[in-house]
């Protein structure tokens, strides 16, 4: 019941908060004229998120429903301070990113922790990429929608809107977390039959070595591959910067939204059938080089062009590899706690690429595509190392395959 109700939540929570903060960069831009601001309030975000996210641990794991529906409170905060981009831009931008960094604090790592609660541990990737298909359509829709609203009505009217939606979007996971609240193992990790045969399965020195190298290698590898996230947030930025419209930028979008849930699905059942790991390196690696074409070409139709073929390619970053991390971190029973480090990795990885941007735009795309082309690169001896190091773990522990 869980799952259906986040997948309700994603569709209708992302529509409803995206069609503002899809655009925050353009607004800044649009209100100032200064796109060093625009630039600022990237970086900030990606920094107080961290912030945020490692302040917010402990209640983001105990009770993530309350998480998400508490996001109303940056999201009301973050919308008003649009309101004053022209007359107090310095502090408007700097409230924006605070609001927006604790807005997303409790939006990704609480849905990653629902996830993998309302989740058996040996979920096919096919659950996944659904999950990540209902994100993606609320995207789609905010997108257009957004982008036309913008364009031809004031935002002040979109802002309710916005909130309006948002709020009816996670009533429902806030009803089920008040009527299911007691009930015995509510909220608790779900793990593996190997982790519950092996009751000390973490807490011995080795089991804390391996636990600990096998974070590792995903948070830098996905800090690595977040660099495809940077250049989403900030295409549509450098679309309005060559066209000054909304409604294209959105249209973009729109159509990346769209090509990354129809792959995703695909990826969904493949992975399922056959290996993927050399493909999913050579898809990131080749993400990596249409994200350095990009920076070359900003505004042209050769940067559009290699946008949506990494949107195709976006799924063997945001799919197969958190598969795979799920999958071992349920077997070794820390979901919670590696779900988390790899969030505040990527956004370790985003702020360094958004900071580029003090250069210029397109140096943003060019920075995330290098960092593309290294994690790609990577992907094959991470996967084969964490294997091998929980593999020689369980079987010394006498845990039968």
């Amino acid at each position: 019941m869980q799952f259906k109700l986040l997948q309700f939540y994603k569709v209708l929570s992302n529509f409803s908060t995206s069609l503002i903060s899809a655009f925050v960069p353009l607004l800044i831009y649009q209100q100032t004229g200064k796109i060093y601001l625009s630039v600022l309030c990237l970086v900030l975000q990606n920094a107080f998120e961290a912030i945020f996210t490692i302040l917010l641990k402990n209640f983001t794991y105990k009770k993530p429903q309350i998480a998400l529906m508490l996001r109303l409170i940056p999201i009301v905060v973050m919308q008003v301070l649009l309101l004053f981009l022209a007359k107090s831009p310095w502090i408007a931008v700097i409230g924006c990113a605070i609001f927006t960094g604790l807005n997303y604090a409790l939006k990704y790592t609480p849905s990653d922790i629902i996830f993998a609660y309302a989740t058996p541990p040996d979920a096919k990737t096919s659950t996944l990429a659904l999950t990540r298909v209902f994100e993606q359509l609320g995207y789609v829709l905010a997108s257009v929608v957004g982008g036309t609203f913008l364009d031809f009505i004031d935002y002040s009217i979109v802002i309710a809107i916005s909130l309006g939606l948002y709020f009816i979007s996670s009533l429902p996971l806030m009803i089920f977390y008040i009527k299911n609240r007691k009930v015995k193992n509510f909220n608790n990790e779900v793990i593996s039959d190997a982790a519950n045969y092996f009751e000390n399965k973490v807490k011995d020195g080795k089991g804390k070595k391996v636990c600990k190298k096998i974070t590792l290698r995903y948070c830098f590898v996905s800090a690595l591959t977040f660099g495809a996230d940077i250049i989403y947030l900030t295409f549509i930025f450098i679309v309005y910067l060559s066209s000054g419209s909304f409604l294209l930028a959105g249209f973009l979008n729109a159509l990346f939204e769209g090509l990354d849930g129809f792959f995703t699905m695909i990826l969904g059942k493949l992975d399922e059938k056959y290996d993927l790991t050399y493909w999913a390196m050579s898809a990131i690696i080749l993400m990596g080089i249409c994200a350095v074409i990009m920076s070359f070409t900003a505004g042209s139709v050769l940067s559009f062009v290699c946008f949506e073929l990494i949107a195709v390619l976006w799924s063997f970053s945001n799919i197969y590899i958190y598969q795979r991390m799920l999958v071992k971190s349920k077997i070794l029973g820390i979901t919670n706690e590696l779900s988390y480090n790899r969030r505040v990795a990527r956004l370790y990885g985003g702020t360094i690429a958004c900071a580029f941007g003090f250069i210029g735009a397109p140096f943003i795309a060019l920075a995330s595509g290098i960092m593309l082309i290294v994690g790609g690169a990577m992907v094959p001896s991470t996967e084969e190392k964490t294997r091998q190091l929980m593999v020689d773990y369980l079987e010394n522990n006498e845990i039968a395959d």
